[in-house]
């Protein structure tokens, strides 16, 4: 490729990167979306309509490995419906200050009640809805609704109504195994797994729809500015693998640094354009494990290369460890914390380790093997550093 045409697409990069951007900050009209402190230990997003007057709230509680942002899509369309919504971070995830424990955990819902004026109906995913269910079973906790997103915890006897909801491939919950549940209401969407119910836009519905009739209030159409996020994240997306493959090309200096530079163009891509719904802005906290987890791949991937195997083989591993844990998780119930909390590390760092593939090959491109193991480091290091559970 000519020099001339190489620098078109680097320019059509950079466009398609701002204007993803851009577009990856639209919220719904009407609705204030705000970061705050909730409690000294406990920092929220909270989504309101911006009318006068008290409004129901509703409480998020995101699951494991997860952050205030992944209720996103839920606060705002509630919001837009007239509730005033605050997602958390849980102990030891996103920026909360506190270790994870399980104490700290399922201490989260009745340490909020002593700042919110009440909760009208809480929303639990995977994680989130077990921490929510131990309360209303064990300490009182009483919303007018329960929603569990891919959790289906019981609420015992006299537990509020509630609404489960789920993904067909959900990979803890199957189907059959919640519409045998005779005492809620469970909505399947056809299309989504359990990373991706929070982002559901039919499980997102049938929340507002069922949180509104909880509290007497018509539901509104359904939002629709989640839908230009979504543009700007393919737009910002196909900007940085086009400067992955094509900013290293612009002058031979810029090749030398492929190593650095490819990783951190998909980096910036990602908390420019998804940090609204994920999480992935840098904290100060985290850097030191983000450091360790690097230096941890780095020297992994040192021994993968003398032993002569991919570097698919570190994601292999990780998902082998995932699926033990899920079959002790099945075996050990008393276990089930410790279990949880390390399947979906394992999880997640499979997911990542698998981008940082990737990365780790678009860098060896014109470059060496050693550039795609930096590269790969760098990458599933900041990942994996950011959304480990932190317990100290």
């Amino acid at each position: 490729m000519n020099a001339r045409a190489n620098q078109l697409l680097v320019a059509g990069g950079v466009a398609c990167l701002i204007l993803g951007s851009i577009l990856s900050r639209v919220v719904e009209q009407g609705v204030r979306v705000e970061k705050i402190m909730l409690t000294p230990n406990t920092p929220a997003i909270r989504f309101v309509r911006e009318t006068p007057g008290l409004h129901p709230v509703v409480l998020l509680a995101h699951g494991a490995t997860g952050s205030k942002e992944n209720f996103f899509r839920f606060g705002e369309a509630l919001a837009a419906a007239g509730f005033d919504c605050y997602s958390v971070d849980q102990a030891g995830h996103g920026a909360s200050p506190q270790p994870c424990s399980l104490t700290n955990l399922l201490l989260k819902p009745q340490a909020l009640l002593g700042t919110l004026r009440a909760v009208d109906v809480y929303i639990g995913h995977s994680m989130g809805g077990s921490v929510g269910a131990w309360n209303v079973r064990e300490a009182g906790f009483r919303p007018r609704l329960f929603i569990g997103v891919g959790a289906a915890d019981p609420l015992g006897e006299d537990g509020p109504p509630e609404l489960l909801l789920a993904g067909f491939f959900d990979e803890f919950i199957r189907p059959a195994f919640l519409r045998a549940r005779t005492n809620a209401t469970v909505v399947i969407s056809p299309w989504s797994d359990h990373a991706l119910e929070p982002f559901d836009p039919l499980l997102v519905r049938a929340a507002v729809k069922a949180s509104c009739a909880a509290v007497g209030k018509p539901p509104p159409a359904a939002v629709t500015a989640w839908r230009w996020r979504l543009v700007g994240l393919i737009l910002g997306m196909t900007g940085a693998f086009v400067l992955m493959f094509r900013l290293p090309e612009l002058h031979p200096r810029l090749a030398q640094t492929r190593k650095w530079m490819v990783p951190s163009i998909l980096l910036t891509t990602g908390i420019l354009t998804l940090n609204s719904w994920i999480g992935v802005m840098p904290q100060w906290r985290r850097v030191p494990y983000q450091l360790l987890v690097f230096a941890v791949i780095w020297l992994m991937l040192t021994g993968v290369r003398r032993l002569r195997l991919p570097r698919w083989s570190l994601a292999a591993v990780t998902a082998l460890l995932a699926f033990v844990c899920l079959a002790l998780r099945n075996a050990y119930s008393a276990n089930f914390f410790v279990l949880a909390m390390l399947m979906c590390t394992f999880a997640v760092s499979t997911v990542l380790l698998v981008g940082g593939g990737v990365v780790g090959w678009i860098a060896a491109r014109g470059g060496s093997l050693r550039d795609g193991d930096v590269a790969m480091a760098i990458f599933a290091g900041y990942g994996i550093g950011q959304f480990i559970p932190l317990s100290f």
